[in-house]
Protein backbone atom coordinates (compact mmCIF):
# COMPACT_ATOMS: atom_id res chain seq x y z
CA UNK A 1 0.00 0.00 0.00
CA UNK A 2 1.34 3.61 -1.05
CA UNK A 3 1.87 5.83 1.81
CA UNK A 4 0.32 9.06 1.46
CA UNK A 5 2.74 12.11 1.30
CA UNK A 6 2.10 13.96 4.37
CA UNK A 7 2.61 10.42 6.35
CA UNK A 8 5.77 9.64 5.11
CA UNK A 9 6.84 13.55 5.51
CA UNK A 10 6.26 13.11 9.29
CA UNK A 11 8.74 10.48 9.72
CA UNK A 12 11.49 12.27 7.34
CA UNK A 13 11.18 15.40 9.90
CA UNK A 14 11.58 12.94 12.92
CA UNK A 15 14.64 11.51 11.31
CA UNK A 16 15.98 14.90 9.85
CA UNK A 17 15.29 16.01 13.31
CA UNK A 18 17.27 13.70 15.61
CA UNK A 19 20.31 13.72 13.06
CA UNK A 20 19.54 10.19 11.36
CA UNK A 21 18.17 11.34 8.00
CA UNK A 22 20.38 8.94 5.74
CA UNK A 23 21.16 10.10 1.73
CA UNK A 24 18.32 8.42 0.46
CA UNK A 25 15.75 9.83 2.81
CA UNK A 26 17.03 13.49 2.31
CA UNK A 27 16.45 12.99 -1.97
CA UNK A 28 12.77 11.60 -0.71
CA UNK A 29 12.28 14.74 1.76
CA UNK A 30 13.31 17.02 -1.68
CA UNK A 31 11.33 15.23 -3.80
CA UNK A 32 7.79 15.45 -1.36
CA UNK A 33 8.10 19.12 -0.84
CA UNK A 34 8.70 19.91 -4.81
CA UNK A 35 6.26 17.80 -6.01
CA UNK A 36 3.16 18.10 -3.78
CA UNK A 37 1.70 21.35 -2.49
CA UNK A 38 0.02 20.24 0.40
CA UNK A 39 3.02 18.84 1.75
CA UNK A 40 4.54 21.89 1.62
CA UNK A 41 1.59 23.63 3.05
CA UNK A 42 2.02 21.17 5.78
CA UNK A 43 5.86 21.66 6.20
CA UNK A 44 5.04 25.48 6.74
CA UNK A 45 2.58 24.91 9.33
CA UNK A 46 4.24 22.59 11.20
CA UNK A 47 7.60 24.41 11.33
CA UNK A 48 5.89 27.44 12.93
CA UNK A 49 4.33 25.93 15.12
CA UNK A 50 7.91 24.12 16.60
CA UNK A 51 9.39 28.04 16.37
CA UNK A 52 6.46 29.14 18.88
CA UNK A 53 6.75 26.53 20.61
CA UNK A 54 10.30 27.24 21.27
CA UNK A 55 9.84 30.76 21.37
CA UNK A 56 7.33 30.05 24.41
CA UNK A 57 8.98 27.76 26.32
CA UNK A 58 12.67 27.36 25.44
CA UNK A 59 13.57 24.71 27.78
CA UNK A 60 17.39 24.69 26.72
CA UNK A 61 19.89 22.04 28.50
CA UNK A 62 21.54 21.39 31.75
CA UNK A 63 24.77 23.64 31.99
CA UNK A 64 28.53 23.08 31.30
CA UNK A 65 30.00 20.56 33.79
CA UNK A 66 33.47 20.34 34.85
CA UNK A 67 34.83 17.18 34.47
CA UNK A 68 35.80 16.88 38.05
CA UNK A 69 31.84 18.40 38.94
CA UNK A 70 29.73 16.13 40.52
CA UNK A 71 25.91 15.81 39.25
CA UNK A 72 22.63 15.47 40.99
CA UNK A 73 21.50 11.98 39.39
CA UNK A 74 18.30 12.01 41.35
CA UNK A 75 15.98 10.61 38.70
CA UNK A 76 12.59 12.22 39.24
CA UNK A 77 14.96 15.15 37.60
CA UNK A 78 15.77 13.87 34.63
CA UNK A 79 12.68 11.67 33.34
CA UNK A 80 11.25 13.01 30.88
CA UNK A 81 7.49 13.17 30.27
CA UNK A 82 6.21 10.99 28.01
CA UNK A 83 4.03 13.68 26.52
CA UNK A 84 6.28 16.29 26.14
CA UNK A 85 7.02 16.88 22.58
CA UNK A 86 9.36 17.15 21.10
CA UNK A 87 12.27 14.85 22.54
CA UNK A 88 15.07 16.77 23.54
CA UNK A 89 16.93 18.67 20.64
CA UNK A 90 20.27 20.09 20.18
CA UNK A 91 20.16 23.71 21.33
CA UNK A 92 21.33 24.51 17.11
CA UNK A 93 17.84 23.27 16.11
CA UNK A 94 15.67 25.56 18.65
CA UNK A 95 17.66 28.51 17.26
CA UNK A 96 17.30 27.64 13.69
CA UNK A 97 13.29 27.70 14.88
CA UNK A 98 13.00 30.72 16.47
CA UNK A 99 14.50 32.22 13.62
CA UNK A 100 12.23 30.49 11.16
CA UNK A 101 9.40 31.85 14.03
CA UNK A 102 10.20 35.09 13.45
CA UNK A 103 10.57 34.95 9.80
CA UNK A 104 7.33 33.36 8.70
CA UNK A 105 5.42 35.63 10.89
CA UNK A 106 6.90 38.73 8.97
CA UNK A 107 6.16 36.75 5.57
CA UNK A 108 2.75 35.18 6.34
CA UNK A 109 0.90 37.45 3.90
CA UNK A 110 2.26 35.97 1.64
CA UNK A 111 2.13 31.96 1.96
CA UNK A 112 3.62 30.73 -1.51
CA UNK A 113 6.71 33.29 -0.93
CA UNK A 114 7.08 31.86 2.21
CA UNK A 115 6.84 28.32 0.97
CA UNK A 116 9.04 28.97 -2.21
CA UNK A 117 11.89 30.54 0.61
CA UNK A 118 11.59 27.82 3.05
CA UNK A 119 11.49 25.02 0.42
CA UNK A 120 15.26 26.99 -1.07
CA UNK A 121 16.14 27.04 2.65
CA UNK A 122 15.69 23.44 3.77
CA UNK A 123 17.53 22.42 0.14
CA UNK A 124 20.68 24.55 1.47
CA UNK A 125 20.27 23.21 5.15
CA UNK A 126 19.99 19.43 3.63
CA UNK A 127 23.09 19.89 1.71
CA UNK A 128 25.03 21.37 4.29
CA UNK A 129 24.51 18.04 6.71
CA UNK A 130 26.41 16.46 3.84
CA UNK A 131 28.86 19.35 3.30
CA UNK A 132 31.85 20.33 5.72
CA UNK A 133 30.90 23.84 8.05
CA UNK A 134 34.65 24.46 7.87
CA UNK A 135 34.48 26.68 4.40
CA UNK A 136 32.09 29.28 6.40
CA UNK A 137 33.40 31.37 8.55
CA UNK A 138 31.12 33.44 10.33
CA UNK A 139 31.98 37.11 11.89
CA UNK A 140 31.97 36.81 15.67
CA UNK A 141 29.57 39.89 16.02
CA UNK A 142 27.23 37.18 13.93
CA UNK A 143 27.92 34.16 16.01
CA UNK A 144 25.47 32.21 18.82
CA UNK A 145 25.85 33.09 22.16
CA UNK A 146 27.77 35.95 24.68
CA UNK A 147 31.01 35.97 22.74
CA UNK A 148 34.34 34.09 22.26
CA UNK A 149 35.23 31.28 24.57
CA UNK A 150 37.11 32.34 27.41
CA UNK A 151 39.23 29.86 30.03
CA UNK A 152 40.63 30.96 33.27
CA UNK A 153 43.77 29.86 35.37
CA UNK A 154 47.58 31.32 35.83
CA UNK A 155 49.33 28.05 35.22
CA UNK A 156 49.09 24.43 34.09
CA UNK A 157 50.19 21.20 35.64
CA UNK A 158 52.87 19.20 33.42
CA UNK A 159 53.37 16.11 35.02
CA UNK A 160 52.37 14.12 38.15
CA UNK A 161 54.32 11.18 39.30
CA UNK A 162 52.81 8.68 42.31
CA UNK A 163 50.69 12.45 43.69
CA UNK A 164 48.35 11.64 46.68
CA UNK A 165 46.25 14.57 47.59
CA UNK A 166 45.58 16.29 50.69
CA UNK A 167 41.96 15.48 51.95
CA UNK A 168 40.91 19.17 51.26
CA UNK A 169 42.79 19.05 47.56
CA UNK A 170 40.21 18.08 44.78
CA UNK A 171 41.99 15.47 42.67
CA UNK A 172 43.92 17.51 39.64
CA UNK A 173 44.71 15.79 36.06
CA UNK A 174 47.95 16.23 34.26
CA UNK A 175 46.76 19.26 30.98
CA UNK A 176 44.34 20.83 33.70
CA UNK A 177 44.49 24.84 34.16
CA UNK A 178 45.43 25.62 37.75
CA UNK A 179 43.81 28.77 39.00
CA UNK A 180 44.69 31.14 42.13
CA UNK A 181 44.47 29.27 45.62
CA UNK A 182 45.77 26.27 47.37
CA UNK A 183 47.76 23.76 46.13
CA UNK A 184 48.55 20.78 48.46
CA UNK A 185 49.94 17.59 47.76
CA UNK A 186 50.30 15.01 50.83
CA UNK A 187 53.29 13.11 48.25
CA UNK A 188 54.61 12.46 44.79
CA UNK A 189 55.78 15.03 42.82
CA UNK A 190 53.90 17.33 40.40
CA UNK A 191 55.44 19.99 37.95
CA UNK A 192 54.06 23.37 37.56
CA UNK A 193 54.45 25.11 34.49
CA UNK A 194 53.28 29.17 35.28
CA UNK A 195 51.81 31.20 32.05
CA UNK A 196 54.69 33.70 32.62
CA UNK A 197 56.83 30.34 31.28
CA UNK A 198 58.28 29.45 34.74
CA UNK A 199 58.26 26.05 35.61
CA UNK A 200 58.17 24.41 39.76
CA UNK A 201 58.86 21.05 40.89
CA UNK A 202 56.77 20.33 43.30
CA UNK A 203 58.07 17.55 46.38
CA UNK A 204 55.14 16.72 48.62
CA UNK A 205 54.35 16.62 51.31
CA UNK A 206 53.49 20.62 49.96
CA UNK A 207 51.05 23.56 51.10
CA UNK A 208 51.80 26.12 47.86
CA UNK A 209 49.18 29.45 47.07
CA UNK A 210 49.11 30.32 43.70
CA UNK A 211 48.37 33.70 43.41
CA UNK A 212 49.51 35.30 39.59
CA UNK A 213 50.91 34.34 36.58
CA UNK A 214 54.30 35.55 38.47
CA UNK A 215 53.93 34.24 42.26
CA UNK A 216 53.51 31.84 44.18
CA UNK A 217 53.61 31.95 48.15
CA UNK A 218 55.23 27.94 49.64
CA UNK A 219 53.73 27.38 53.35
CA UNK A 220 55.34 24.05 53.24
CA UNK A 221 57.28 21.80 50.81
CA UNK A 222 60.31 21.47 49.22
CA UNK A 223 60.36 23.00 45.64
CA UNK A 224 62.67 23.83 42.38
CA UNK A 225 62.31 26.35 39.71
CA UNK A 226 63.70 27.27 36.18
CA UNK A 227 63.32 30.41 35.04
CA UNK A 228 63.81 31.80 31.55
CA UNK A 229 64.88 35.00 30.51
CA UNK A 230 61.30 35.73 29.48
CA UNK A 231 59.83 35.09 33.13
CA UNK A 232 62.47 37.07 34.79
CA UNK A 233 60.79 38.32 37.54
CA UNK A 234 59.15 35.31 38.99
CA UNK A 235 58.79 35.24 42.65
CA UNK A 236 58.39 32.62 45.48
CA UNK A 237 57.11 34.46 49.23
CA UNK A 238 57.70 32.58 52.13
CA UNK A 239 56.43 34.28 55.30
CA UNK A 240 57.88 37.68 54.77
CA UNK A 241 60.49 36.44 52.68
CA UNK A 242 59.97 36.97 48.71
CA UNK A 243 62.59 35.81 46.63
CA UNK A 244 62.72 37.14 43.52
CA UNK A 245 64.32 35.35 40.40
CA UNK A 246 66.35 37.30 37.87
CA UNK A 247 67.04 34.75 35.23
CA UNK A 248 67.85 31.18 37.03
CA UNK A 249 67.49 27.73 38.55
CA UNK A 250 67.05 27.75 42.44
CA UNK A 251 65.59 25.73 45.25
CA UNK A 252 63.56 26.27 47.76
CA UNK A 253 62.97 23.87 51.08
CA UNK A 254 60.03 25.05 53.98
CA UNK A 255 59.48 23.31 56.78
CA UNK A 256 58.83 24.19 60.29
CA UNK A 257 62.54 24.33 60.89
CA UNK A 258 62.94 27.39 58.45
CA UNK A 259 63.70 28.09 54.79
CA UNK A 260 66.44 26.80 52.55
CA UNK A 261 67.05 29.05 49.58
CA UNK A 262 69.82 27.43 47.03
CA UNK A 263 70.78 28.60 43.82
CA UNK A 264 72.05 26.40 40.96
CA UNK A 265 72.48 28.72 38.35
CA UNK A 266 72.20 32.14 38.05
CA UNK A 267 70.71 34.78 40.53
CA UNK A 268 67.92 35.51 42.95
CA UNK A 269 67.25 38.52 45.28
CA UNK A 270 66.31 38.39 48.46
CA UNK A 271 63.80 40.84 50.40
CA UNK A 272 63.13 41.35 53.82
CA UNK A 273 60.74 44.38 55.01
CA UNK A 274 63.19 44.97 57.94
CA UNK A 275 66.76 43.91 56.20
CA UNK A 276 68.09 45.64 52.78
CA UNK A 277 67.89 43.39 49.53
CA UNK A 278 70.79 40.41 49.57
CA UNK A 279 71.80 38.97 46.25
CA UNK A 280 72.60 34.97 45.79
CA UNK A 281 74.50 33.77 42.97
CA UNK A 282 75.15 30.45 41.43
CA UNK A 283 76.64 27.84 44.53
CA UNK A 284 75.66 30.48 47.40
CA UNK A 285 72.68 29.07 49.78
CA UNK A 286 71.29 30.96 53.11
CA UNK A 287 69.10 29.32 55.80
CA UNK A 288 66.43 31.38 57.56
CA UNK A 289 66.05 30.29 60.97
CA UNK A 290 62.23 30.25 62.61
CA UNK A 291 63.36 33.33 64.72
CA UNK A 292 64.26 35.02 61.36
CA UNK A 293 68.34 34.90 61.53
CA UNK A 294 69.96 35.05 58.10
CA UNK A 295 72.95 32.06 57.90
CA UNK A 296 74.77 31.20 55.15
CA UNK A 297 74.98 27.26 53.77
CA UNK A 298 75.80 25.19 51.21
CA UNK A 299 74.55 24.13 48.10
CA UNK A 300 73.18 20.55 47.95
CA UNK A 301 71.03 20.04 44.35
CA UNK A 302 70.75 16.56 45.01
CA UNK A 303 68.28 17.40 47.50
CA UNK A 304 66.01 18.88 45.09
CA UNK A 305 64.21 16.73 42.27
CA UNK A 306 64.97 18.58 38.44
CA UNK A 307 63.58 17.31 35.17
CA UNK A 308 66.00 15.26 34.29
CA UNK A 309 64.90 13.44 37.43
CA UNK A 310 61.51 13.62 37.12
CA UNK A 311 60.88 12.24 33.34
CA UNK A 312 62.55 9.32 34.67
CA UNK A 313 60.45 8.83 37.88
CA UNK A 314 57.56 10.05 35.29
CA UNK A 315 58.42 7.19 32.23
CA UNK A 316 58.82 4.17 35.48
CA UNK A 317 55.26 5.20 36.21
CA UNK A 318 54.54 4.93 32.80
CA UNK A 319 55.57 1.29 32.23
CA UNK A 320 53.31 0.49 35.65
CA UNK A 321 50.40 1.60 35.03
CA UNK A 322 50.88 0.26 31.27
CA UNK A 323 50.90 -3.64 32.91
CA UNK A 324 48.29 -2.26 35.23
CA UNK A 325 46.08 -2.18 32.17
CA UNK A 326 47.24 -4.78 30.22
CA UNK A 327 46.67 -7.28 33.69
CA UNK A 328 42.97 -5.52 33.34
CA UNK A 329 42.98 -6.11 29.60
CA UNK A 330 43.39 -9.40 30.13
CA UNK A 331 40.59 -9.88 32.52
CA UNK A 332 38.17 -8.09 30.14
CA UNK A 333 39.01 -9.70 27.15
CA UNK A 334 37.31 -13.43 29.01
CA UNK A 335 34.35 -11.63 30.05
CA UNK A 336 31.35 -13.55 28.75
CA UNK A 337 29.19 -10.32 28.44
CA UNK A 338 31.57 -8.82 26.04
CA UNK A 339 30.22 -8.64 22.87
CA UNK A 340 33.51 -6.98 20.56
CA UNK A 341 36.24 -5.85 22.13
CA UNK A 342 39.36 -3.79 20.32
CA UNK A 343 42.05 -3.04 22.52
CA UNK A 344 44.23 -1.32 20.09
CA UNK A 345 47.31 -3.23 20.92
CA UNK A 346 48.56 -5.47 18.28
CA UNK A 347 48.38 -3.29 15.62
CA UNK A 348 51.87 -2.57 12.45
CA UNK A 349 51.43 0.65 10.97
CA UNK A 350 51.01 -1.21 7.73
CA UNK A 351 48.35 -3.28 8.98
CA UNK A 352 44.88 -2.34 7.78
CA UNK A 353 42.82 -4.65 9.92
CA UNK A 354 41.35 -3.72 13.64
CA UNK A 355 41.99 -7.54 15.01
CA UNK A 356 39.31 -8.03 17.58
CA UNK A 357 41.13 -8.52 21.04
CA UNK A 358 37.73 -10.69 22.70
CA UNK A 359 38.78 -13.93 23.86
CA UNK A 360 38.04 -16.54 22.07
CA UNK A 361 39.40 -14.74 19.13
CA UNK A 362 36.92 -14.49 16.21
CA UNK A 363 38.53 -12.89 12.99
CA UNK A 364 34.63 -12.25 12.04
CA UNK A 365 35.08 -9.21 14.29
CA UNK A 366 38.05 -7.77 12.47
CA UNK A 367 37.25 -4.22 11.84
CA UNK A 368 38.16 -2.67 8.49
CA UNK A 369 40.58 0.29 8.81
CA UNK A 370 39.68 2.91 6.45
CA UNK A 371 41.75 6.42 6.09
CA UNK A 372 42.06 5.99 9.60
CA UNK A 373 46.26 6.57 10.71
CA UNK A 374 47.94 4.68 13.33
CA UNK A 375 49.28 7.54 16.43
CA UNK A 376 50.69 6.45 19.41
CA UNK A 377 47.95 5.58 22.24
CA UNK A 378 47.38 5.89 25.92
CA UNK A 379 51.37 4.93 26.17
CA UNK A 380 53.97 4.29 23.84
CA UNK A 381 53.70 0.87 24.25
CA UNK A 382 50.63 0.74 22.14
CA UNK A 383 48.87 2.47 19.47
CA UNK A 384 45.47 4.22 18.77
CA UNK A 385 43.50 4.84 15.37
CA UNK A 386 43.59 9.03 14.35
CA UNK A 387 40.38 9.99 12.69
CA UNK A 388 40.61 13.51 10.68
CA UNK A 389 39.57 12.96 7.31
CA UNK A 390 35.68 13.15 6.69
CA UNK A 391 36.73 9.31 5.24
CA UNK A 392 37.86 7.96 8.34
CA UNK A 393 36.31 5.10 9.90
CA UNK A 394 36.77 1.42 11.31
CA UNK A 395 33.94 -0.72 9.46
CA UNK A 396 32.85 -3.68 11.68
CA UNK A 397 29.95 -6.16 11.55
CA UNK A 398 28.74 -7.59 14.66
CA UNK A 399 25.85 -9.93 14.14
CA UNK A 400 23.38 -11.00 17.12
CA UNK A 401 20.82 -9.85 19.55
CA UNK A 402 21.19 -8.38 22.61
CA UNK A 403 18.99 -6.97 25.74
CA UNK A 404 21.26 -4.32 27.86
CA UNK A 405 24.27 -2.52 26.29
CA UNK A 406 27.48 -1.02 27.64
CA UNK A 407 29.58 1.20 24.96
CA UNK A 408 32.97 2.37 26.36
CA UNK A 409 35.60 4.14 24.96
CA UNK A 410 39.07 5.64 25.41
CA UNK A 411 39.34 9.15 23.48
CA UNK A 412 41.25 11.68 22.35
CA UNK A 413 38.89 14.25 21.18
CA UNK A 414 41.13 17.54 19.44
CA UNK A 415 38.27 19.51 18.46
CA UNK A 416 34.30 18.95 18.06
CA UNK A 417 34.18 20.99 14.77
CA UNK A 418 31.05 18.75 13.38
CA UNK A 419 27.81 18.78 14.16
CA UNK A 420 27.67 15.17 15.45
CA UNK A 421 30.62 13.40 16.35
CA UNK A 422 30.76 9.87 15.90
CA UNK A 423 31.94 7.26 18.30
CA UNK A 424 29.89 4.19 17.35
CA UNK A 425 27.30 4.76 14.45
CA UNK A 426 25.11 2.00 13.31
CA UNK A 427 24.43 2.35 9.18
CA UNK A 428 20.91 2.42 8.97
CA UNK A 429 19.67 3.34 12.53
CA UNK A 430 17.09 0.29 12.07
CA UNK A 431 14.50 -0.89 15.06
CA UNK A 432 17.11 -1.90 18.04
CA UNK A 433 20.55 -0.48 17.07
CA UNK A 434 21.98 2.19 18.92
CA UNK A 435 24.22 4.95 17.87
CA UNK A 436 26.50 7.13 19.87
CA UNK A 437 28.06 10.37 19.22
CA UNK A 438 29.26 13.25 20.73
CA UNK A 439 27.36 16.78 19.89
CA UNK A 440 29.15 19.99 19.12
CA UNK A 441 27.91 21.55 22.24
CA UNK A 442 30.17 18.75 24.31
CA UNK A 443 27.38 16.25 25.25
CA UNK A 444 27.26 12.66 25.28
CA UNK A 445 24.17 11.37 22.70
CA UNK A 446 22.54 7.78 23.26
CA UNK A 447 19.73 6.57 21.37
CA UNK A 448 18.00 3.06 20.35
CA UNK A 449 15.57 3.53 17.62
CA UNK A 450 12.35 2.09 18.73
CA UNK A 451 9.72 2.42 15.81
CA UNK A 452 9.93 -0.27 13.47
CA UNK A 453 11.46 0.10 10.03
CA UNK A 454 8.01 -0.79 8.06
CA UNK A 455 5.88 1.19 10.35
CA UNK A 456 2.60 2.81 8.60
CA UNK A 457 -0.04 5.04 9.10
CA UNK A 458 -0.88 5.88 12.58
CA UNK A 459 2.78 4.40 13.68
CA UNK A 460 4.61 5.95 10.86
CA UNK A 461 3.93 9.18 13.31
CA UNK A 462 5.43 8.08 16.52
CA UNK A 463 8.24 9.11 18.04
CA UNK A 464 11.45 7.12 16.32
CA UNK A 465 13.41 6.80 19.55
CA UNK A 466 14.23 8.89 22.86
CA UNK A 467 17.75 10.47 22.64
CA UNK A 468 19.57 10.81 26.06
CA UNK A 469 21.95 13.82 25.91
CA UNK A 470 24.30 14.53 29.13
CA UNK A 471 25.06 18.04 30.69
CA UNK A 472 27.94 19.01 28.28
CA UNK A 473 31.01 17.76 29.50
CA UNK A 474 33.75 18.84 26.94
CA UNK A 475 35.63 22.22 26.82
CA UNK A 476 38.41 23.11 24.38
CA UNK A 477 40.66 22.70 27.75
CA UNK A 478 40.32 18.70 27.14
CA UNK A 479 41.36 18.94 23.38
CA UNK A 480 44.18 16.38 23.00
CA UNK A 481 43.45 14.74 26.43
CA UNK A 482 43.36 11.33 26.49
CA UNK A 483 39.41 10.36 28.17
CA UNK A 484 37.28 7.73 29.05
CA UNK A 485 33.52 7.98 27.58
CA UNK A 486 31.26 4.80 28.36
CA UNK A 487 27.48 4.74 28.37
CA UNK A 488 24.89 1.72 29.75
CA UNK A 489 21.84 1.22 28.79
CA UNK A 490 19.55 -1.24 30.85
CA UNK A 491 16.93 -3.01 28.92
CA UNK A 492 14.67 -4.34 32.05
CA UNK A 493 14.32 -0.48 33.33
CA UNK A 494 14.79 1.46 30.62
CA UNK A 495 17.00 3.63 32.36
CA UNK A 496 20.68 5.28 30.27
CA UNK A 497 23.35 6.39 32.42
CA UNK A 498 26.48 8.63 30.77
CA UNK A 499 29.72 8.49 32.37
CA UNK A 500 32.97 10.40 32.18
CA UNK A 501 36.26 9.95 33.04
CA UNK A 502 35.01 6.59 35.45
CA UNK A 503 32.00 8.98 37.02
CA UNK A 504 28.18 9.37 36.48
CA UNK A 505 26.93 12.66 34.67
CA UNK A 506 23.98 11.89 33.79
CA UNK A 507 20.99 9.77 34.32
CA UNK A 508 17.74 9.40 32.40
CA UNK A 509 14.87 6.78 31.99
CA UNK A 510 13.34 6.03 28.70
CA UNK A 511 9.64 6.50 28.24
CA UNK A 512 7.99 3.05 28.32
CA UNK A 513 6.56 3.37 25.18
CA UNK A 514 9.91 4.05 23.36
CA UNK A 515 12.31 1.51 25.43
CA UNK A 516 13.99 -1.03 23.49
CA UNK A 517 14.10 -4.91 24.68
CA UNK A 518 16.01 -6.34 21.86
CA UNK A 519 19.22 -4.57 20.60
CA UNK A 520 21.07 -5.06 17.39
CA UNK A 521 23.77 -3.64 15.98
CA UNK A 522 25.04 -5.27 12.08
CA UNK A 523 27.21 -3.26 10.37
CA UNK A 524 28.20 -0.41 11.86
CA UNK A 525 31.45 2.42 11.85
CA UNK A 526 33.55 3.15 14.90
CA UNK A 527 34.30 6.60 14.39
CA UNK A 528 32.47 7.64 11.64
CA UNK A 529 28.87 6.80 10.31
CA UNK A 530 27.39 4.67 7.53
CA UNK A 531 29.09 4.74 3.97
CA UNK A 532 27.94 6.46 0.54
CA UNK A 533 25.14 5.27 -1.22
CA UNK A 534 23.57 7.44 -3.30
CA UNK A 535 25.16 7.59 -7.00
CA UNK A 536 26.69 10.88 -6.04
CA UNK A 537 28.73 9.54 -3.31
CA UNK A 538 27.33 12.42 -0.74
CA UNK A 539 27.77 11.24 3.17
CA UNK A 540 26.96 13.57 5.82
CA UNK A 541 30.43 14.70 7.64
CA UNK A 542 30.74 12.61 11.54
CA UNK A 543 33.89 11.33 11.59
CA UNK A 544 35.44 12.19 15.26
CA UNK A 545 38.49 14.77 14.80
CA UNK A 546 40.40 12.80 17.22
CA UNK A 547 41.64 9.46 18.48
CA UNK A 548 40.71 6.25 19.81
CA UNK A 549 42.33 3.69 21.74
CA UNK A 550 40.58 1.35 22.89
CA UNK A 551 36.58 0.51 22.69
CA UNK A 552 34.32 -1.93 24.12
CA UNK A 553 30.51 -3.07 23.54
CA UNK A 554 28.78 -5.58 26.32
CA UNK A 555 25.25 -7.16 26.54
CA UNK A 556 24.87 -5.62 30.06
CA UNK A 557 24.71 -2.23 31.46
CA UNK A 558 27.70 -2.26 33.77
CA UNK A 559 27.42 -1.44 37.19
CA UNK A 560 28.96 2.00 38.22
CA UNK A 561 31.58 0.00 39.94
CA UNK A 562 32.39 -1.38 36.70
CA UNK A 563 32.81 1.40 34.92
CA UNK A 564 35.20 3.27 37.40
CA UNK A 565 37.54 -0.10 37.43
CA UNK A 566 37.51 0.00 34.08
CA UNK A 567 38.72 4.05 34.08
CA UNK A 568 41.30 3.85 36.88
CA UNK A 569 42.75 0.51 35.09
CA UNK A 570 43.15 2.43 32.19
CA UNK A 571 44.10 5.74 33.18
CA UNK A 572 47.25 7.28 31.40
Amino acid sequence: MMRLPIEELETLLIEWESGTMTTDQTERLREILRDDADAQKYFVRSQMLTAALASENETGLSPSLSHDEDVDLDPTKSVRSKNAQPAKTSPRRTRTSSRLFVWFAAAAAVVICVQAARLLYLENQLEGRGASRIATVIPPSERDGAGEATSSGIAIIKSLVDVTWESDQEPIDVGDALSPGRFSIASGLAQIEFFCGATVIVEGPAEIDLETPMLARVHQGRLRAQVPPAARGFSIDVADLKVVDLGTEFGISVSPEGTDVQVFDGEVELHQPTHEKRTLTTGQAIVRREQGEMQDAQVSPERFVDIVVLESKQREQEVTRFRRWQSYSEKLRRDERLIAYYAFDQQEPWQRQLQSSADPYDEELDGAIVGANQVPGRWNQKGALEFKKPGDRVRVQIPGQFESLTLAAWVKIDSLDRWYNSLFLTDHYNQGEPHWQILDTGQLFFSVRHKADDARGPQARKQTHQPVLSPPFWNPSLSGRWIHLATTYNAQNGQTIHYFNGKPIHRESIAEDLVVKRTKIGAASIGNWSIPTRKDAEFAIRNLNGSLDEFAVFADALSAQEIQEMYLHGKP
